[in-house]
């Protein structure tokens, strides 16, 4: 297939959401004295993908607001556990939470809510010294390398894709995530949508499942990162803000309409606006609100491996460190977006802001 390399013009992205209704986090309170906004501390964990633009929030809105917001990046599945067992106000996840989830959740603290964020590329990044010229992979290609069935660079699946580069006679170190990760669900997500075998052998989880023997695994999107740039012959998959970061090559991907696409915001705006409005039918998006599936969708523009990230929290709350918590996240879901293409996220559609608005004001909290 030859390359077809596509971008978009900047969109206008941001809408401004109504009024808000004031919420309240878990239980601990997030320590800290209050005001009229509630709280001046709020506490979060979870997802790496968020990270890089939660730490800009974190200094913007201690600046704008006299507030500080704690987050422990250590994947989506120890911000599921911690918020699930109120030991911080939220937690972060790139993957909806599952039935099991929800019903242990329930059992804590009731119905939880899942807002979106943030959202972004998860692109494939290599590690080929004198490599010249933009590497392309396909879902089957990359559900191979990580079944441990293509071993080398210049095998003949890759050399198809990619007629006009020198491949090197190189083994393949796949590199994936060491922990339960919503990056990992979403890069699953898309190999088995293009490759029955990856599928029916490994399938689409949050959990470090892979082929025995095949490839090393590193904690978060900052130890995948690394290992990859410290190892010639490595590919591994990171949100595309660590790719940068690091001074990563990262691969253009191939998506539903046979389009090479490198991973950027207006791509994931495109993927965003393929997806949204079509009715959630598979677990886990179909079991919440304002929860969807982004991978692979239609669309030549779209970048086929676009993630969501989601603040979890739940929907019943206490009223001592609400106010803090609802007003944290209408700035992030509005003025917040600001900072998104500039470290490589990708700004919120206009359209889901209102929506998330609208799911704010379902959030019930006591006096």
């Amino acid at each position: 297939m030859g390359r077809n390399y596509l971008y978009l013009p900047a969109l206008a992205l941001i809408g401004i959401a109504g009024a808000f209704v004031a919420i309240n986090g878990c239980n601990n309170g997030g320590g800290g004295g209050t005001s009229a906004e509630g709280a001046k501390r709020i506490s979060g964990a979870g997802a790496t993908f968020p990270e890089g633009i939660i730490s800009q929030w974190k200094q913007d809105y201690k600046t704008a607001k006299g507030v500080e917001i704690d987050y422990e990046a250590k994947g989506s599945g120890f911000g599921i556990q911690q918020m699930s067992k109120q030991i911080v106000e939220f937690g972060c996840s790139d993957a909806p939470m599952k039935k099991e989830q929800l019903a242990a959740a329930k059992e804590n603290g009731g119905e939880v809510v899942h807002i979106p964020i943030t959202m972004g590329p998860i692109v494939p990044v290599y590690n080929l010294p004198g490599l010249s010229g933009t590497l392309t992979l396909n879902g089957k290609v990359l559900a191979d390398i990580y079944m441990g069935k293509i071993k080398k660079w210049n095998d003949p699946a890759i050399k198809e894709l990619n007629k006009d580069l020198n491949l090197p006679d190189m083994e393949i170190v796949p590199v994936f995530r060491a922990e339960a990760s919503g990056t990992t669900f979403n890069f699953k997500e898309y190999l088995a949508k293009n490759s029955p075998a990856f599928k029916s052998s490994i399938g689409v989880s949050t959990e470090p499942t892979w082929s025995k023997g095949v490839g090393i695994g590193e904690r978060g999107n900052p130890g995948v990162a690394k290992r990859v740039k410290d190892s010639p012959g490595a590919i591994g998959y990171v949100e595309l803000h660590f790719a940068k970061q690091d001074g990563l090559t990262f691969a253009a991907v191939v998506n539903k309409a046979g389009k090479a696409v490198l991973g950027n915001s207006e791509g994931c705006t495109a993927a965003a606006a393929a997806a949204m409005d079509k009715p959630q039918t598979e677990e886990p998006y179909k079991l919440h609100e304002l929860t969807f599936n982004l991978i692979d969708p239609d669309g030549e523009s779209s970048y086929p491996i676009t993630a969501i990230s989601y603040c979890i929290f739940y929907k019943k709350q206490p009223a001592s460190t609400g106010k803090a918590l609802a007003a944290f996240l209408r700035w992030a879901t509005t003025d917040g977006q600001k900072s998104a293409v500039g470290l490589d996220y990708a700004p919120l559609p206009a359209e889901l802001v209102k929506k998330i608005d609208a799911r704010l004001n379902q959030v019930e909290f006591a006096p």
